[in-house]
């Protein structure tokens, strides 16, 4: 049973500022995220001692008198500290395990089938694709015409957009398959790294059939659950949360418009993806760092510097195609097409339907077709939820079918093998959402979302989407996980977007775009990490010469915000919802 939730005032900061400042001093996102959901344990413990198992006659006397301090519109206060809040604060190490068991990834079944199945049946159908050739094909598909730095440089990029179901196995399998290649033609490390990461969780995040979206769902229910809870969910809204109160939670099902909408205002992932497109096409010059890195690649053909050291996986070995494959494309674009077209197939098989009632006469953008409505209605689309864990687990029996039958996978020993390479290599991700979707559950308990959302009353609606994209890119930058980082800032942001006035879909946006930033660019991220490591490249030289493309996406996303801020009205939205 969940946690009854408290409010712990500027308290409720404690967790996420302990995942960020752990995580930056460890270098380790999980070190951080684990110690956010014990320190919420222990301020809950401290602020509840009676919730924890303290008995009251042992809440006993005064230690510390009352200490109050101002901090501008906020009054922290450090008493009087009692032997019970003591006492509770040690007790309250014994509700970490509930805030992770009732975490919306454990307790929620929808998670269970659409995140964590579909994390490891996307994990396995890679592992057989890389057995059995299919992503070795896409890739030698794409090196074919390669006969220049510049080629290598373009089927690199290309290579990432096209391996973008999820983040960690394109930096696992694009910087290793293409290093041969670019390296072959005098690419810098550096620069490989750069393309692995720039299509990594910038193109993830706007695959709606990956791995993150059926996440990305999950978080943006949670922030619309909070915002019922607070009593700022509109009532054209309602449908999309169940119960009220403690008891309130998102029809996850009913929530994809919403996510739809965010295509259009996640920003920086258009920005970072062109960005980097136009550096492999030669329009963009390589800049500082990167250019220092290309000029010693082509001059003296060393792909890294005689002082760095690089980052080679030893795990990337377990990666390899079984000798008798035939690397061929079309075996990594059929289980592919089978998993979108599952996905999109649920989403509109007895979908529930999207009820809409425009003023004037207005058009939508729905299911790919552009539709004038009359004003009245009401109106209703037959969208629904992608069903990613029935898409994923088709897609993998597929490619389990489809390569035994071709002999690229000789044998069932065989193919258990790349399933439980595939396992393996997702099992950091299942692992960081664990712990994200735990940090989520212990801000909310403690009522971070009512305390954060108090300091953004009267701001101006028009500065919330910005504002929000700076907050998100610095914690996500701190602690070097979107994952964790969302499932901080949602429950924050969608009611402050309420409170406020602000686009909800740009506010969105906003979170998303923060999340990706960090993502791409903090030298603790795992993605981050994961490219330098199968680029084989020094990894704080990949930070330093990616920084500051990713400060240049950042900045126009920024200005994008401030701008549509400016421009959108509250009600504007591109799919209607």
């Amino acid at each position: 049973m969940a946690l009854e939730s408290i409010d712990a005032g500027v308290w409720s900061l404690v967790p996420a500022l302990a995942a960020i400042a752990l995580a930056w001093y460890t270098r380790e996102a999980l070190v951080g995220l684990f110690a956010g959901v014990a320190s919420a344990g222990v301020v809950y413990g401290a602020l509840s001692p009676g919730a924890v198992g303290v008995p009251a006659d042992l809440v006993g006397p005064v230690l510390l008198p009352e200490f109050v301090l101002s901090l501008g519109m906020t009054t922290l206060s450090l008493g009087p500290v009692t032997t019970g809040n003591v006492l509770g604060s040690v007790f309250g190490l014994t509700v970490v395990p509930t805030l992770v068991a009732t975490a919306p990834l454990f307790s929620d079944a929808w998670y269970v089938e659409n995140v964590l199945l579909a994390i490891f049946a996307i994990g396995g159908l890679i592992g057989l694709m890389i057995r059995a050739g299919a992503i070795r094909g896409v890739l030698e598909a794409l090196a074919d015409w390669a006969d220049s730095p510049e080629d290598a440089e373009k089927a690199a990029f290309l290579a990432g957009i096209a391996v973008h179901i999820d983040d960690y196995f394109n930096c696992l399998v694009v910087g290793s398959m293409m290093r041969p290649l670019t390296d072959r033609y005098d690419v810098s490390r550096a620069k490989l790294a750069y393309y692995v990461d720039s299509a990594g969780s910038p193109a993830s995040r706007l695959a709606f059939y990956s791995t993150w979206g059926a996440a990305m769902i999950g978080f943006i229910g949670a922030g619309l659950a909070e915002a019922r809870r607070q009593g700022t969910l509109p009532e054209r809204l309602s449908g999309y949360v169940s119960g009220s109160g403690e008891s309130a939670s998102a029809v996850t099902q009913e929530v994809w418009p919403l996510f739809f909408n965010t295509l259009f205002t996640g920003f920086y992932s258009w920005i970072a993806l062109a960005l980097a497109a136009l550096v492999a096409w030669q329009v963009l010059p390589n800049i500082a760092g990167m250019a220092r890195e290309e000029r010693r690649a082509r001059e003296e053909g060393n792909v890294v510097g005689e002082d760095h050291d690089p980052m080679l996986s030893e795990e990337m070995s377990n990666y390899a195609m079984y000798e008798g494959a035939t690397p061929d494309w079309r075996n990594f674009a059929v289980p592919i097409g089978v998993m979108v077209a599952v996905g999109l197939g649920a989403m509109f098989w007895r979908a529930s339907p999207v009820v809409v009632t425009p003023e004037l006469n207005e058009v939508f953008a729905v299911g790919g077709y552009r539709l004038l409505l009359p004003a009245g209605g009401p109106w209703a689309f037959d969208i629904g939820g992608v069903k990613l864990g029935l898409a994923a687990t088709t897609a993998l029996v597929v490619a389990f079918v489809m390569y035994r039958v071709q002999g690229n996978i000789p044998s069932n020993d065989e193919a258990t093998d790349a399933l439980l390479q595939g396992f393996k290599g997702i099992f950091l991700a299942a692992l960081v959402l664990a712990f994200a979707s735990a940090i989520q559950n212990s801000v909310t308990t403690l009522g971070i979302a009512d305390f954060v959302t108090d300091w953004f009353r009267g701001v101006p609606a028009w500065i919330i989407p910005v504002t929000v994209f700076l907050v998100t890119s610095f914690v996500s930058f701190s602690d070097g996980s979107s994952w964790s980082t969302y499932g901080i800032m949602f429950p924050i942001a969608i009611p402050v977007a309420f409170a406020s006035g602000a686009n909800l879909p740009l506010v969105l946006g906003a979170v998303f775009s923060g999340g990706i930033f960090g993502d791409h660019s903090s030298p603790i991220s795992d993605t981050t990490v994961l490219a330098s490591s199968t680029s084989g490249s020094d990894h704080l030289v990949h930070v330093r010469t990616q920084i500051p493309y990713a400060l240049i996406a950042a900045g126009i996303a920024a200005t994008l915000f401030v701008l549509a801020g400016l421009l959108l009205p509250e009600g504007f939205r591109v799919i209607p919802y």
